[in-house]
C-alpha cells in the first residue's frame, strides 16, 4: 500500500511539472508590447525578443484571450496572437475580451464585438461594462440604457 501511495505522489508531481512546463511555454509563446526609443511608439516582440509587430502604436496592451488592444491616431482596434489587425483602429476606446467579447466605445455610445470584431450589439448604449465575473452573469454585460441599469445577453 505504501509503494502504491508513493507512485501516486510522485506520478501527480511529474503531471505538475509538465503542466507548470507547458503553461510556460504558452505564456512565452505570446507576443509582449514594448516601446521604441527611436520613435516612441508601441509595437509587439516574440518571447525571444524578435520584433514581430513594427512599432507604430500610440498604445499597446497585453493580450488577453488571444486578442490586445492597440491605440493608433486617437481610435483603437485589436490584433490577433500573430500581430495581425483583426480590428483596424476606429473606436473612441476599447476593453479586453472577457468570454469571447469586448465592450467598444463608438462616439457616447458603447456596444460589444466578438473576436472577429464582428458587431454583437452595435453601439447603442449610453455607457457599457464589460464582463467581470462577479458582476455578470455569463454571456451577459450591464449597459446603461435610457439613464437605467440593466443586463443584457450577449
Amino acid at each position: 500500500m505504501k509503494n502504491k501511495n508513493s507512485f501516486k505522489r510522485l506520478l501527480m508531481r511529474y503531471q505538475l511539472i509538465l503542466l507548470l512546463f507547458f503553461v510556460g511555454q504558452m505564456a512565452l509563446a505570446q507576443l509582449r508590447p514594448f516601446l521604441s526609443g527611436a520613435n516612441n511608439k508601441y509595437g509587439y516582440k516574440d518571447a525571444s525578443g524578435k520584433e514581430v509587430v513594427a512599432p507604430r502604436y500610440d498604445l499597446a496592451y497585453p493580450f488577453m484571450e488571444g486578442r490586445a488592444a492597440v491605440r493608433l491616431a486617437g481610435k483603437y482596434g485589436y490584433l490577433d496572437e500573430s500581430g495581425k489587425e483583426i480590428v483596424a483602429p476606429k473606436y473612441d476606446f476599447t476593453w479586453h475580451f472577457i468570454g469571447g467579447y469586448a465592450a467598444v466605445k463608438s462616439g457616447k455610445l458603447y456596444g460589444f464585438i466578438d473576436k472577429t470584431g464582428k458587431d454583437v450589439i452595435p453601439p447603442k448604449y449610453e455607457e457599457a461594462n464589460n464582463f467581470h465575473g462577479a458582476c455578470c452573469y455569463k454571456g451577459m454585460a450591464h449597459v446603461k440604457e435610457n439613464g437605467k441599469w440593466k443586463i443584457v445577453k450577449l
